[in-house]
């Protein structure tokens, strides 16, 4: 497998060709060999802004029960990104300020100004300990293990949503639960 640092795991859901959720694994800064999993939302950012905004339709996708739709609702992609050199300050204040060490994340392009952005702006929510097991749904399942798998994760870890859907309705059991 190529080197997993270079590889960014984007889950789509069913009928979409751009990432709704990108996945980066960081070091848990309270438990020594511990490993916190990092859902980014892909929110769309406008041309000429510097900030993400609300987007109600990817919130909406996200918070919906899809079980009528038909097909796997959820599958995951591995896109190669190659990372130059990016602005150490700005970039070592963006990790500072989530908890992460200052060893880039494995997944996460820190070369890419619009995913830090993303990161720096987007509400942020812990979610807790979770494993492969816990995902009920078959496609949720299936994705889970393969992200498992690509980061080698094999015991209960901790995840941390950041985007605008609300983990606390209960989207994040739901199919289309895109994390």
């Amino acid at each position: 497998m190529p080197d997993p640092s270079h590889r960014k795991i984007c889950l789509l859901g069913h009928g979409c060709d751009c990432p709704t959720v990108t996945l980066f694994l960081a070091p848990e800064p309270l438990i020594p060999g511990g490993s916190i999993l990092h859902l980014l939302e892909q929110d769309p950012l406008a041309p000429g802004t510097a900030a993400p905004t609300l987007d109600a339709e990817l919130v909406e996708l996200v918070q919906t029960d899809s079980a009528s739709t038909p097909g796997p609702l959820v599958h995951p992609e591995f896109r190669a990104f190659r990372s130059g050199p990016p602005d150490p300050t700005r970039t070592r204040t963006i990790l500072h300020d989530r908890h992460i060490t200052d060893t880039a994340p494995v997944g996460l392009d820190v070369d890419d100004p619009a995913e830090m952005i993303r990161l720096a702006l987007l509400p942020e929510r812990p979610i807790g300990f979770r494993r492969t097991e816990d995902f009920h749904e078959a496609a949720m399942r299936r994705t889970m293990l393969a992200v498992y798998r690509h980061f080698a994760i094999d015991q209960p870890i901790r995840l941390t949503y950041h985007g605008y859907a609300d983990p606390a309705t209960g989207w994040f059991a739901l199919p289309t639960a895109l994390a």
